[in-house]
């Protein structure tokens, strides 16, 4: 088979572009295998794993209502187990993918410690059913007026403030409470809707908890569990 190009006589001339082509240098070699080793590691490092295996954890409230669902879904397809069973399934399987996921990244763990560039993260091993939603609240002579309510399309003020990613780190709750920036930023909401509303007396913020409802899980009677007020913080007009 001839070489790309043109034969002019006998002489061949090389097509566009192939004029200075020439083999890859054994630097380019070497760059490319050592580019293509860390992409590796980095994407097997970025894997996520099944959350922390442990037996505590399936012993909280949610983690048991979890176990009781996923038992019953299992049933209703003919696999028999129980919760203990299926906690204990899923700890081995856990902790069965930590220990092969520590062996295959254990030559490139020391340099992940030394530059800090590990991709390790986890999957919500179980998420909450509990989600929390600032409000807040404007008191006066004449009713209270909720000004802002996180997810209400009505209740709006000051919302693109409230809603920037780092403003809401300021406030937004984990499993352990609110940051300790909560108490400082809702002193300054107030004193903004002081100056805004000469009528208002008093300002309270609050965290509305709500329990999410699963598909075909039925209503929750009112008055039984609905919302649920937490970390309540109430500023009074200064020197009223």
């Amino acid at each position: 088979m001839s070489s790309p190009g043109v034969t002019d006589g006998q002489r061949s001339i090389p097509a566009p572009g192939l004029e200075h082509a020439a083999p890859a240098s054994a630097r380019a070699r070497l760059r490319a295998a050592i580019i293509a080793y860390f992409v590796f590691f980095n994407a097997l490092a970025a894997l996520p794993t099944a959350g922390e295996p442990s037996a505590e954890r399936f012993q909280r409230p949610f983690e048991r209502e979890e176990l009781r669902r996923w038992t019953g879904l299992f049933r209703a397809v003919g696999i028999d187990t129980d919760p203990d069973r299926l906690a204990r399934g899923y700890l081995t399987f856990a902790r069965g993918v930590e220990r092969a996921r520590a062996l295959v990244l254990a030559p490139i763990e020391d340099w992940f410690e030394l530059t800090q560039s590990g991709q390790d993260w986890h999957l919500f091993g179980s998420p909450g059913r509990i989600v929390s939603a600032l409000r807040v609240t404007a008191h006066s002579a004449t009713g209270d007026e909720v000004l802002y309510e996180s997810g209400d399309a009505s209740r709006r003020w000051n919302a693109d403030f409230l809603e920037y990613r780092r403003i809401r780190a300021a406030y937004k709750p984990s499993r352990r409470g609110p940051p300790a920036t909560y108490a400082a930023l809702a002193e300054r909401l107030s004193r903004q809707i002081f100056a805004e509303r000469p009528q208002v007396d008093r300002v309270t913020l609050a965290f509305v908890q709500t329990r999410v409802r699963l598909p075909g899980e039925e209503n929750t009677p009112e008055g039984t569990e609905g919302e649920h007020l937490e970390h309540v913080l109430t500023f009074g007009r200064p020197g009223a």
